[in-house]
């Protein structure tokens, strides 16, 4: 039969590359038959092996030319040994039956009279990561460990790692970690010092290497070494503890022209040096911070961008630590053109901490330069940080807090939104300014407000001081009728309080109003929404007097807002501990965005139980809880007496617990709930009941249920109060 087309191609393109695998063998056996090639013929050999190497490249299998280019290590060219090396180590890590052929060439090569020829040999042979190698491996290395040169030796020291790595009984079975030892501190080449620290470091602990020793020889030989190869020093002289202060001035002294580095890693790497010997020396901890300050300074402002923020992150991180130190300084924070907008961010935060009484309006006045910055962003943080210092203020703080309320006039969208979140804070922590606050919210259309956050501050504001805000009602209804429409659930659950707050200081303005948020709450989708307006309808169906002064009483000033604090306040210590690190620039500890989580402490299921709170087996919770936690229905418990509110709300008062006056009670002649229209289903009863004494409960620490009688028991159960549907049917499984 005859042949396709395409068939008969592939079978002549696969000739085709049998051809030419075949035309290099022979070429690589003829340049191997040549004792001294020429200058040419070395050229020609070396174009011949770049053919080879571009080919395993582009991944085409150059295994079946292996022995051929063995028989090629007798070249002195260095760049045709350096391609040979790379074909040797990519084919011996995946056939260890080639790597044995290699063997007998690397060990010549590693006793080569060019020094770079014997440090390429024992690289390659530690980099082909053979475990039928290691023996052969540990002799070149004590070979190269001693060697004249300093390449073969710094090459021989990293050849140690890969040996520990590889096989780490057997390198302690051998005195090569006693000599790396030694090396580090009296070999003579700084390159050899630097790979012994690194050696020593992974193998040993970064910990054991910091001994006085070995640190006090590495700084009086530190402008020896590169600067990469100084930075390691830095993190392991950081490590030392000096014995007394004369050591910590010794070791400061001896450190103090690497602060006049050009590379920031440098200076960074003596300000943890600096700051870590000082933290058990308080006065000299603080002058510390005082001589850290100039350097710092002009690294951040003569850098690129990328290393720009990488000094202003640890600078933000030494202000956050001791704000005083850096007040007389503010003006170094100032935002300048050319700085980028997260270097923007930073000096602003900086800004806000170094606030105090001397320098407060004039860090304002900065501040409320940057509101109106083309950068929405930053914009926001000039508002935040106004607001911040406003809120940290004492007393005296009346003109910024003018400031901040001028921001609403300014008519951009989102400083309006942020200058209510600030506003809101401050009201809740300084209680004295709520006056000028009202006066300067009163005027903003809700509609007008966008963002989430914003529109929940202004909601909150109505609700809180809806008394002293004649349009408060007003405002709050179109957003209570577009309830079901409103997408933020945080702005939902704020309505649903600031409704409960209006009600009970402007009752026949938000009757209505308050019926359909509570009607909408209880058939919301949202859990927690549901939950909260079943909550207050059920508190306001069982005491309303209660509920007015949970929801209604008085609310001191709050001390401290712990709901913003982040990571950075959370790990402070511990970011500060790893100075000089990716973790001041994310913020957060190392073990947040690595590997090397702490283990979790497994902890053992606790039985849990509900003590009895008196004779009839009521609990503390369930006698001190506006919720039911009984079987005993919603309404049967009334009051005993009259009030105010519910002369307003028309129920009668007087009665016991069982008689028929109780405002809430079931004898009430008009239900609040029922003026409020919110369906309570099953959970309005006809007659109180006696409460059933109850065991205590007991959880079980492993509860287990399979799919199916889970569906089952689920389904079972009846619609919840206040729900619009049934149960809902929830999958188990890998889809789940």
């Amino acid at each position: 039969a005859a042949c396709s087309p395409v068939s008969a191609g592939a079978m002549a393109a696969g000739r085709g590359k049998r051809t030419e695998m075949t035309d290099i063998s022979a070429a690589l056996r003829t340049f191997a038959s040549k004792g001294r090639p020429t200058k040419e013929e070395q050229a020609q050999r070396r174009q011949l092996f770049q053919k080879v190497i571009q080919y395993l490249t582009i991944g085409i299998d150059m295994s079946p030319v292996f022995s051929d280019v063995i028989m090629n290590a007798h070249t002195t060219d260095v760049a045709t040994k350096k391609m040979l090396y790379h074909y040797i180590t990519h084919y011996a890590q995946a056939n260890a039956d080639l790597a044995l052929l290699t063997v007998n060439t690397l060990q010549k090569d590693c006793r080569e009279e060019d020094p770079v020829i014997r440090g390429l040999a024992l690289r390659s042979m530690a980099s082909m990561r053979v475990p039928d190698l290691v023996e052969y491996l540990i002799d070149a290395i004590r070979l190269g460990l001693k060697d004249a040169d300093s390449y073969p030796r710094k090459t021989a020291a990293m050849g140690v790692l890969k040996v520990h790595d590889l096989a780490p009984e057997a390198l302690a079975e051998t005195e090569i970690l006693e000599e790396v030892r030694r090396m580090l501190i009296s070999d003579r080449d700084a390159s050899v010092v630097a790979n012994c620290l690194i050696v020593l470091r992974e193998i040993d602990g970064e910990a054991a290497v910091a001994t006085k020793q070995n640190v006090y020889g590495l700084i009086n030989r530190i402008k020896d070494f590169s600067q990469w190869s100084q930075v390691t020093i830095l993190e392991t002289v950081a490590l030392y503890k000096p014995a007394d202060k004369t050591e910590t001035f010794d070791v400061m002294n001896a450190l103090e022209d690497r602060l006049q580095s050009s590379n920031s890693a440098v200076v960074l790497g003596t300000v943890k040096v600096f700051l870590h010997a000082t933290l058990s020396l308080p006065d000299v901890h603080q002058q510390v911070f005082e001589r850290l300050k100039a350097p710092l300074f002009t690294l951040a402002n003569a850098g690129a961008a990328e290393t720009a923020y990488a000094v202003w992150a640890h600078l933000h991180l030494l202000v956050m630590r001791a704000p005083p130190l850096f007040a007389m300084d503010y003006k170094s924070f100032f935002c300048r053109g050319s700085d980028a907008p997260a270097v923007k961010k930073l000096k602003i935060e900086m800004l806000t901490a170094v606030a105090d009484d001397v320098n407060t309006y004039d860090i304002v006045s900065e501040l409320c330069e940057y509101v109106t910055d083309v950068d929405t962003v930053i914009a926001r943080e000039g508002v935040k940080a106004v607001g911040r210092i406003a809120l940290d203020g004492d007393q005296n703080v009346g003109g910024i807090v003018d400031r901040l309320l001028q921001f609403v006039e300014y008519n951009q969208e989102h400083i309006t939104a942020e200058t209510l979140v600030q506003v809101k804070d401050l009201v809740r922590k300084h209680p004295k300014w709520i006056d000028q606050c009202v006066v300067a919210v009163s005027g903003i259309e809700v509609e007008t407000i966008v963002e989430p956050e914003a529109k929940a501050a202004l909601v909150y504001l109505y609700g809180e001081f809806g008394a002293f805000m004649p349009e408060a009602p007003y405002m709050l209804e179109p957003l209570l009728d577009e309830f079901d429409e409103e997408e933020s659930e945080e702005v939902r659950l704020e309505l649903l309080a600031s409704a409960m707050k209006l009600f009970f200081k402007r009752a026949p303005e938000m009757r209505d109003m308050l019926g359909k948020a509570l009607a909408a709450g209880t058939n919301d989708a949202n859990q927690d929404v549901h939950d909260r307006a079943l909550m207050y309808a059920r508190m306001l169906h069982r005491d309303p007097e209660a509920a007015s002064r949970v929801i209604a009483g008085y609310k001191e000033g709050v001390a401290n807002f712990t709901d913003g604090a982040g990571f950075a306040d959370k790990f402070a210590t511990q970011i500060f501990d790893e100075f000089n690190s990716l973790s001041v620039l994310y913020r957060k500890p190392a073990f947040l965005f690595t590997d090397d989580k702490p283990v979790a402490v497994p902890r053992t299921p606790e039985i849990i139980e509900v003590a009895a709170g008196g004779g009839n087996g009521e609990s503390a919770m369930m006698r001190d809880s506006l919720i039911d936690f009984s079987d005993e229905p919603v309404a049967a418990a009334s009051s005993s007496k009259s009030s105010p509110l519910d002369d307003l709300l028309g129920t009668p008062g007087g009665g016991g617990a069982h008689g028929g006056g109780g405002g809430s009670g079931p004898g009430s002649s008009h239900n609040l709930l029922d003026l409020l229209d919110v369906p309570m289903d099953s959970a309005t009863p006809t007659k109180a009941s006696t409460p059933q004494t109850r065991e205590p409960l007991a959880l079980h620490p492993s509860p287990s249920l399979d799919a199916a009688s889970f569906q089952a028991r689920w389904s079972a159960l009846p619609p919840a109060p206040g729900c619009a549907a049934g149960p809902r049917v929830l999958t188990l499984g890998a889809n789940a």
